[in-house]
């Protein structure tokens, strides 16, 4: 029996209309095929075709819209993301410049509150002492300083064979220059230098004839120079420390007694 499948389309397109290849022929397919078809329903076969070109897979409209909603949702948290990372950038340069202002404030304020001044030192008197006519003298230097700075004490150092007196351009002797604290404002403090005189060097003339001339008074003018390392401070802070060197050009009435200071010019200069 011969086997033949009917393929049709609902429309009932003739184009539609086809057949399938026998099968292969056994024994249990021969008995199935042998088997009458129910009645009032023919066996037949429906195939739809459709053009590869029309089959679309269309997602539903509200797959758009979750799209858009999670596009939007990671642009708002980059954005988020970014716009608190410039906050916290703008507080911390904020805070920085803050703390800037407040430093460079204070380092003025202490530059101009606590400058050092150099102190000031004006001549109290001058006493010659020598043995004998031509012996090396000894010039006992007598001077006053005062401390311009209201709220800085200054610690004067001692320094051996700082201070060195001079008549013009020869050498009368080396002294050693005091140690001394010295309160904040204060002008009452005394120095006293002692020079000695260069046991290898010969008293100039005009010194000894000042020295030793007790009738007829010889005014004569010396220089005075004296160098000490001081430590500006207030309270228990050491806040400066500066190198002194201190100039002084001085005229006396005479070298003997009864001398007088005539005129004077020191001129203290900070390294």
């Amino acid at each position: 029996m011969e086997d033949e499948r009917v393929v049709a389309s609902s429309a009932g397109d003739p184009r539609l209309l086809s057949s399938t290849p026998h099968a292969p022929t056994t024994p249990h397919n021969n008995r199935l095929m042998n088997l009458p078809p129910p009645p009032g329903h023919p066996l037949a076969t429906y195939v739809v075709q459709v053009p590869k070109d029309q089959i679309y897979r269309v997602p539903p409209p509200e797959n758009a819209g979750i799209v858009e909603r999670h596009r939007e949702a990671a642009k708002n948290k980059g954005k988020n993301s970014k716009g608190k990372c410039s906050r916290y950038l703008i507080c911390i340069a904020i805070v920085l410049l803050v703390i800037g202002v407040l430093v460079s404030g204070a380092i003025a304020a202490v530059y101009f509150i606590f400058t050092p001044k150099a102190p000031n030192f004006t001549f109290s008197k001058l006493h010659v002492k020598q043995q004998k006519q031509g012996s090396p003298p000894t010039y006992d230097v007598t001077l006053k300083a005062k401390n311009p700075n209201e709220k800085m004490g200054i610690h004067y150092k001692s320094d051996e064979d700082g201070a060195t007196l001079t008549f013009w351009t020869k050498n009368l002797g080396f002294g050693d220059f005091p140690g001394l604290e010295q309160k904040p404002g204060d002008d009452s403090s005394i120095f006293a230098i002692k020079i000695r005189a260069l046991k290898t060097k010969a008293v100039p003339p005009n010194v000894q004839k000042s020295i030793s001339d007790k009738k007829t008074k010889r005014q004569i003018s010396l220089k005075l120079k004296f160098e000490s390392p001081l430590v500006f401070n207030v309270w228990f802070l050491k806040l400066w420390k500066k190198d002194m060197t201190v100039n002084c050009a001085f005229r006396v009435s005479t070298m003997a007694q009864g001398t007088k200071i005539l005129s004077q010019n020191c001129k203290t200069k900070l390294s």
